[in-house]
């Protein structure tokens, strides 16, 4: 009769181990439902009513290196902080009897140019070249003519950026809050970004202005380049 008793303490400790296990095993399961859920909840933010105006353009023609009066011999260097089209200047102006004959050796960022020219009286003469932003314009001269053998000699840039003012609308269509990071693009290339916050359902207006060196044609696009669970 004693001997039955041991038995019946096993079997319950064995029905009590089951037990926690099936209520560890439900709690886990539960645990882990929880976290694939709320990881299956993202944002999703598309850029809708996309609005890019026209370009507003700023040509200029500046003396970007003047070295005034120059007599017999000279040297320059001149480096284009914008893309355009660069102009050496020799200016006989001020010579109301004499010519000035001019021996001219440069290199706008390349190979070396050289030739001689005469400038007449009370005229000027000009060498154009065309530079990228950073391309070194540099050289030397000779003067030879009148009572001087001086000339007047500056460097004019002739230059245009361009401004592009643009609008957007951020739609979140997604199960959670989010943020997106969105590129304005030029011919491919970004030239502008910005991070934005939008609420689930949500949706936010935005703008920009970007900028570029030139007033070339381009192809202007707005795209999202990511995006995150806040």
């Amino acid at each position: 009769m004693s001997s039955r008793f041991p038995c019946q303490k096993h079997a319950a400790i064995g029905t009590s181990i089951i037990a926690l296990a099936i209520i560890t095993i439900a709690v886990v399961a539960s645990i882990g439902g929880y976290f694939l859920y709320t990881d299956s909840q993202q944002p999703d933010i598309q850029i809708t009513n996309a609005n890019i105006a026209h370009p507003v353009q700023s040509p200029q023609s500046t003396d970007v290196f003047n070295q005034g009066r120059v007599s017999s011999y000279s040297s320059f260097d001149y480096v284009a902080d914008l893309p355009g089209s660069y102009v050496m200047t020799f200016d006989n102006t001020f010579s109301l009897f004499s010519s000035k004959t001019v021996t001219l050796s440069y290199s706008a960022n390349g190979p070396v140019n050289q030739q001689t020219f005469t400038v007449g009286t009370s005229q000027s003469y000009v060498v154009s070249v065309n530079l990228a932003a950073g391309h070194l314009l540099n050289g030397s001269f000779q003067v030879s003519g009148g009572s001087g053998n001086d000339i007047d000699f500056y460097i004019v840039g002739n230059t245009c950026t361009e401004s592009v003012n643009f609008s957007f609308v951020l739609v979140n269509s997604g199960s959670a809050n989010g943020y997106v990071n969105v590129s304005f693009q030029s011919d491919g290339n970004s030239i502008w970004s910005n991070r934005y916050y939008v609420q689930m359902g949500q949706q936010s207006t935005e703008n920009g202005s970007a900028a570029l060196t030139d007033c070339n044609t381009h192809t202007f696009n707005l795209v999202v380049t990511q995006q995150q669970k806040a």
